[in-house]
């Protein structure tokens, strides 16, 4: 017997933390228990030990020796001589370290064994794979088969387990098939199922069948590993084939079995089939089994059968975190949220855990206003957990899936379609593109669930052809896919194509849902498409009684707004019985969508006043109609009941409240609220650049999309927009001109007429008329009337005549009653002293009915808008806004100032022209605001057309003579005056 001192024991670990205690007999024995290995062998020779003592000692069984012997205690016991030291035992500690993931004591004891047998190399086999050393295992095999030793089914079952669960290995899987069928072991029914499954986890269901087919035996698993690799696959049916056929020769199901197939039903909406199933279930004594009982529930619930559901759930004798979460989802999604809420609440008292499956689905139920203090609460749970981190950003999730590549393992239909999900947005059509491709060579083109992924992404990017033509060659389509393929339709604004995919779906006697109903609708929203297919389709919905489901009534307001019928929508909103958020919502974004941002926030009241809490989106239209109507207070007192109501880190409604600060000229109000660099979407970003360009802060805005870059921020079509827009009122030009040329070369954005539009007004803008001239000849895409409008407006500028009237002949082609046409073409000619063609302009308004557009400017203050048009008498204080601009005007004089006649634009003296100068709507706002405003505060002043050039010289003398500043806002931007300068340069 050895001595204690001389043992040589496996440096201590912190896998097992030790405390020893002696007794008489010496050995250590612990408080840690040792693994299942220990429990199971040798209790027979152990208790038969000639050491009575230890004999007495053993003869409690493993099983309590477990709860008090730490594995390095038995091993130093072995060592030390007390426990033979035998084949056996080696075998034993071998089987106890790895289980315990200390595979480095493990390899020390194995390579310590003088006489290994078989069960030595098959438990360090088993422990390689158990510990996830799957490269090791591998190496490993190559050791057994250099030694000239014959591999058992057991050792060839764990190595074909390692290249199973290593996703990277799938060559040496085949060879190792081959040497399976070399050595004949694959009659072995364990070897034959862990090929099985091989090939199932590497997508290869079809070569799993094959396997199958020739295994001489089979055993439950067997069955089993292929219905899940079916199933994995996404080729349900089949999946149930193999159920059937295994019903049919009589091979018992085990639990698994019947979980895997009550899954299958679910997918499928096969109720019947799981009726049968359960049928089998109850002869077959399962019933009781958890994950049976789980698997029924979600079954239950994805057939739409909530109350079987809940019936099976409730009569469970045992539940775990599935059960929960299975009755859960069950209610939450067929629609019955407090019944999800009523059992997460029963979770929390009885069972305690919760995990992301549990918050994600209960998220999902809280995002209606209703439950909008529930989602408050689960947000805080799944911060206290730490959940709260996941990856929602296109790249990232397609660098994780180039990395899976990179790293050689094998991708399935799951993989793609999740990388495809990725692909939604057109920047990153390369890379769908990419992804098509890989499904192609991996032979799961012909899957549903990718083809309907595919449609989607090419459907989102524009191509209607390619998402057409996948469709078409699709073995099979669902409801999924008439719904992605119409949706992609209306999004292309493609009406015609949309009602033929929807006539096609309903010959192929495919139900429609609500989700098709909204398409559709969605496809119809032009003035032509109502009445040619909106309004049938509207009687359609009648007659299958569609119109009660809250989206589609929504969908009906928001068609009949975008097709200009204001009138037809209030009238559905007002028929609907028990309005709710959404339908509310729908009101709001139509009266906005028509320039009535008055009337939408009186609605936001209404709604309010009717017990509705605001959700994201109506904070997101309100804010955004506060912004266009620059009421800052009520923009200001709506951001601080967003932010009181919980919103205040929402997304949507940050953004709609940087955009409504930008537009009514507090620009430090919007920076305050900007997210951090790391948490700012493209969105934030968008409109940061666009309130610096509206600001006169034309290098920021440059600078910030530099910015946006670094960050690894993808620019889109709106980012350019406001970019170029910033070039031309900035006269930025080639700057400009290169960001343009960078759209497509480096950012793959394609130009729209707005990127032209913003090019047209730069180039005319800087007098390079010729040009802007030509780059419409050769524009991408036809000119529409900004186009023709943008050119027109240069041409006043230069004084053009004869350009400005080619301009505005191809205006009257397009639109003979626009007003703009005719005042911008007649301000050429007064500008260029052609009285008589004036005159003529003039004239031909009248006979056409034609009025011009009214110029007006207001202020607020205390609440109240004062408005002022041209000349304006019928203001309370007229006689004081005309004194002060007396003063003004010798003030200013006396300053330098000097009237520019040309912007007075009737055939009169020099004397009248500057009189009638002075009774621009702009100056007698000016001189209300310093009557009015509080001293030393700013004056804010609106106007609803571009301002005046002399009454923006006005502005300037004034800002430095009475040391106030002033913030004029136009349509297209403000002017920041203050010490006699303007934050446009005097270039705008």
């Amino acid at each position: 017997m050895l001595s204690a001192s001389k043992c040589s024991l496996p440096k201590p670990t912190t896998c097992f933390p030790i405390f020893y205690r002696r007794n008489h007999l010496n050995p250590l024995v612990v408080s840690e228990s040792c693994p299942e290995e220990v429990a199971g062998h040798g209790v027979q020779s152990l208790s038969n030990h000639p050491n009575p003592e230890v004999s007495s000692f053993t003869r409690k069984g493993f099983s309590e020796i477990t709860k008090e012997i730490n594995g390095r205690a038995l091993h130093a016991l072995c060592v030390i001589g007390i426990l033979p030291l035998s084949v056996f035992y080696s075998n034993t500690l071998v089987s106890m370290y790895s289980k315990f993931g200390c595979i480095k004591q493990a390899r020390y004891v194995f390579n310590d064994i003088s006489k290994r047998n078989v069960a030595s190399w098959n438990t360090m086999m088993s422990g390689y794979v158990r510990v996830g050393m799957y490269l090791e295992a591998i190496g490993f095999f190559r050791e057994v088969r250099d030694r000239g030793l014959k591999p058992s089914g057991f050792l060839i079952s764990s190595l074909i387990t390692a290249c199973d669960k290593s996703a990277c290995t799938f060559i040496e899987g085949l060879q190792v098939h081959g040497y399976v069928v070399k050595i004949g072991l694959l009659s072995d029914v364990f070897v034959g199922t862990s090929l099985l499954h091989f090939y199932c986890t590497y997508g290869h269901a079809s070569d799993a069948q094959k396997l199958f087919e020739e295994m001489p035996d089979r055993n439950v698993v067997t069955w089993t590993s292929l219905i899940v690799g079916y199933s994995d696959n996404g080729e349900l049916g089949k999946a149930v084939d193999i159920y059937k056929r295994m019903r049919h020769e009589n091979i018992c199901c085990n639990e698994n079995t019947i979980a895997a197939v009550f899954s299958i039903c679910g997918m499928l909406g096969d109720e019947f089939l799981g009726l049968q199933v359960l049928g089998h279930v109850i002869k077959s004594g399962f019933e009781t089994n958890v994950s049976v009982s789980n698997s029924l529930v979600a079954m239950y619930g994805s057939c739409g059968s909530v109350e079987e559901a809940c019936y099976v759930f409730d009569h469970m004798d045992e539940r775990d975190t599935i059960s929960w979460n299975s009755i859960i989802s069950a209610n939450a999604h067929n629609g019955l949220c407090d019944n999800s809420l009523r059992y997460f609440c029963w979770m929390r008292h009885v069972h305690k855990e919760v995990d992301s499956t549990t918050l994600s689905t209960l998220l999902m139920v809280c995002s209606s206003i209703d439950n909008l203090k529930w989602g408050r609460g689960i947000q805080g749970l799944v911060v206290k957990l730490g959940l709260e981190s996941n990856n929602e950003e296109c790249q990232n999730a397609l660098d994780l899936f180039s990395e899976m590549l990179r790293m050689g393992k094998l991708v399935n239909y799951i993989t793609i379609t999740s990388a495809l999900a990725a692909c939604s947005s057109p920047e990153f059509l390369p890379e769908g593109k990419i992804l098509h491709a890989l499904a192609i060579l991996a032979g799961l083109q012909t899957n549903l669930v990718i083809g309907n992924a595919l449609v989607t992404m090419y459907g989102k990017a524009g191509m209607m052809t390619e998402s057409k033509m996948i469709s078409g060659t699709m073995p099979k389509r669902d409801e999924v896919t008439w719904n992605s393929l119409i949706g992609s339709y209306a999004e292309n604004e493609q009406p015609n194509e949309a009602i033929k995919a929807f006539n096609m779906m309903r010959e192929e006697g495919i139900p429609e849902n609500y989700i098709t109903v909204v398409n559709i609708l969605g496809a119809c929203s032009t003035p032509e498409g109502l009445q040619k297919h909106g309004m049938p389709i509207h009687a359609h919905i009648v007659l299958t009684g569609f119109e009660f489901d809250k989206y589609v009534q929504s969908s009906l307001i928001t068609l009949y707004a975008n097709c200009g019928d204001l009138s037809s929508s209030n009238s559905i909103f007002y028929g609907v019985a028990n309005k709710n958020s959404i339908t509310w919502n729908a009101i709001i974004a139509a009266n906005a969508h028509h320039g009535y941002a008055e009337e939408a926030i009186k609605l936001i009241l209404k709604m309010r006043y009717a017990g509705l809490d605001l959700d994201q989106f109506s904070f997101s239209v309100a804010l955004s109609a506060s912004g266009d109507l620059a009421i800052l207070e009520e923009g200001q007192q709506l951001h601080s009941l967003a932010i009181k109501l919980g919103f205040e880190s929402d997304h949507y409604v940050t953004n709609a409240a940087m955009g409504m600060y930008g537009k009514c000229g507090e620009m430090d109000d919007a920076l305050r609220i900007l997210p951090s660099q790391v948490n700012r979407s493209r969105l934030s970003w968008n409109i940061l650049i666009s309130s610096f360009a509206r600001h006169g802060c034309f290098q920021k805005a440059r600078e910030t999309f530099h910015e946006m870059l670094n960050w690894g921020q993808k620019p889109d079509h709106v980012t350019f927009v406001s970019l170029l827009s910033a070039c031309s009122h900035g006269g930025l030009v080639d700057e400009g001109l290169e960001y343009y040329a960078s759209m497509t070369e480096n950012f793959n954005v394609p130009p729209g007429i707005e990127h032209c539009v913003c090019i047209i007004d730069l180039l005319g803008r800087s007098g390079r008329l010729a040009e802007a001239e030509n780059f419409i000849k050769e524009m991408p895409v036809p000119p529409n009337d900004l186009v023709w409008r943008s050119l027109l407006a240069s041409c006043k500028i230069h004084r053009n005549l004869e350009l400005g009237k080619t301009a505005a002949e191809n205006l009257f082609k397009l639109d003979s009653s626009d007003d703009s046409a005719y005042v911008l073409y007649s301000n050429i000619c007064a500008t260029t002293g052609k009285w008589e063609e004036v005159e003529n302009v003039r004239s031909l308004m009248g006979s056409n009915n034609i009025k011009k557009h009214p110029a007006c400017s207001w202020v607020k203050l205390k609440g109240q808008i004062s408005k002022f048009g041209m000349g304006e008498q019928s203001h309370p204080q007229t006689l004081r806004i005309y004194n002060k601009l007396a003063e003004l005007r010798k003030m200013i004089r006396e300053a330098g100032y000097v009237a520019d006649t040309s912007y007075a634009l009737h055939d009169t003296d020099e004397e009248q022209k500057e009189h009638n100068l002075w009774n621009h709507s702009e100056r007698l706002a000016l001189a209300f605001g310093l009557i009015s405003a509080p001293q030393g505060s700013p004056i804010r002043i609106f106007k609803n057309l571009r301002v005046c050039g002399d009454c923006h010289s006005v502005y300037k003398f004034v800002s430095g003579i009475v040391g106030r500043r002033i913030i004029l806002r136009d349509p297209y931007r403000f002017h920041h005056f203050s010490d006699g300068k303007c934050s446009c340069s005097d270039f705008w």
